[in-house]
């Protein structure tokens, strides 16, 4: 078979991989997408759903420092780190500490923001060339605050989007309560930024890209990705369950899982696994008008098709241990206690356990995503790492890898997303 002929391979079925092979198709290539088969496992599935161009504060501010050591020794807090796990996520630690200098952080919003920061737009037309455009809510987000202390804590992070465009609403109690009535009494203040949205269904999003896909002449394969088999300058095929599949080159996507296959190709990353939890409350009765955030308890409530979405918290574990289920059983009681309308509904109908879900994160100790070319080998390339904003950047990046396939510059400068820097 000849080079001409063979498909280029997108490893990994998220929003990344997705959002990559509408892009490919579009440029008139073969796609094969290969992907274990279980949507429901891409943290893209279970997020909340934000489309959020101003999600560029790194997670290493000196804000989140500074509040790192309390929230360990909080079993209510937003963080853990579970001790068995601790050595193997040392140098992932040590240099997510050297990230959050000041100069640092300052490097990253400004990387960060060129990649969000057209995000909203690009989905709406992504989801317009999809049929998807019911889907997409731009109404913006809001972020809440219990206390007047998380209130100005928070004023470093909002300075830093300002200074990158993005502009935010201040609001009184007397604001917040009238932007969102349902809201706890217990809430003094908040911000509203205008510029984002959200996904109404997230699920249903990623279904339908993978019908456009397929109806674009792309081909799914569901089986495991065993490993890569290169001829020392180039990956020849992609080695899974189901066989060796000849390729014309690769793209890896494969979210939190991409550290192995980045490491065949000779390449270094620190990439490890944010795990986060969801919990769904179907016919809810009240909702938040826009996604919003309880600063304090660092959790989003989103307001979906036929239910409300409670997404948040940290746990570092890795990708073997099973769930923790408790952290679900937080999550119901902290938007008990931020929508009392909900909290007396799961007095009656408690969290059902599909309703709850454990996804995977991939994060980077600097909060930027690997994108762009592997070092080695000519026809491989990266798009993965990209923490909480995977379902923002999706489109974006996406883009990004079709251009750097086609040879055509790209609209951004990509040296801060190089793997290079983990050499």
């Amino acid at each position: 078979m000849s080079d001409n002929t063979l498909p280029i391979a997108v490893l990994g079925g998220g929003i990344i991989g997705l959002c990559t092979a509408v892009n490919l198709l579009r440029d008139g290539h073969r796609v094969l997408v290969i992907d274990r088969g279980d949507a429901q496992a891409a943290a893209s599935y279970g997020n909340a759903g934000c489309l959020n161009g101003s999600s560029i504060v790194p997670n290493s501010s000196p804000d989140v420092m500074r509040r790192v050591p309390r929230w360990l020794f909080d079993s209510e807090g937003p963080l853990v780190l579970r001790a068995g796990y601790l050595p193997f996520m040392l140098p992932w630690l040590l240099r997510f500490a050297a990230s959050g200098r000041r100069e640092a952080i300052e490097k990253q919003a400004v990387a960060l923001r060129a990649l969000l920061g057209s995000s909203l737009d690009e989905t709406l037309a992504l989801a317009r060339e999809t049929g998807l455009s019911p889907l997409i809510r731009p109404v913006g987000h809001t972020v809440a605050y219990t206390t007047s202390e998380g209130f100005r804590a928070d004023g470093v992070a909002m300075s830093l989007r300002e200074r990158n465009g993005v502009h935010v609403e201040v609001l009184d109690r007397h604001a917040l309560r009238a932007r969102d009535p349902h809201l706890s009494d217990q809430f003094v203040a908040g911000r509203y930024i205008a510029e984002t949205g959200h996904v109404g269904d997230p699920g249903a999003f990623l279904a339908g890209l993978r019908h456009h896909i397929t109806s674009q002449g792309g081909r799914f394969v569901d089986t495991e990705i065993k490993t890569l088999e290169t001829d020392g300058s180039a990956v020849t095929s992609v080695v899974t369950a189901s066989g060796a599949m000849p390729v014309k080159c690769v793209v890896i996507a494969l979210g939190a899982w991409s550290k192995t296959l980045a490491q065949r190709l000779g390449d270094k990353v620190l990439l490890d696994t944010e795990r986060g939890y969801h919990i769904e409350v179907p016919e809810a009765p009240v909702a938040p008008s826009t996604p919003t955030l309880w600063s304090e308890a660092k959790m989003f409530v989103t307001p979906m098709d036929g239910r409300v979405r409670c997404a948040g918290t940290v746990e570092f574990a890795g990708l073997a241990r099973g769930p923790d289920w408790r952290r679900c059983d937080l999550l119901a009681r902290q938007l008990g206690r931020m929508y009392p309308g909900i909290g007396a509904h799961l007095q009656h109908r408690p969290v059902a356990p599909e309703r709850r879900w454990l996804g995977f994160r991939p994060s980077t100790p600097d909060s930027l995503p690997v994108l762009g070319r592997a070092s080695r080998m000519a026809n491989a390339y990266y798009a993965f790492g990209h923490g909480h904003v995977g379902l923002t950047a999706g489109a974006a990046s996406g883009r990004i890898v079709a251009d750097l396939v086609a040879g055509r510059t790209t609209s951004i400068d990509l040296e801060p997303f190089s793997i290079a820097r983990f050499a």
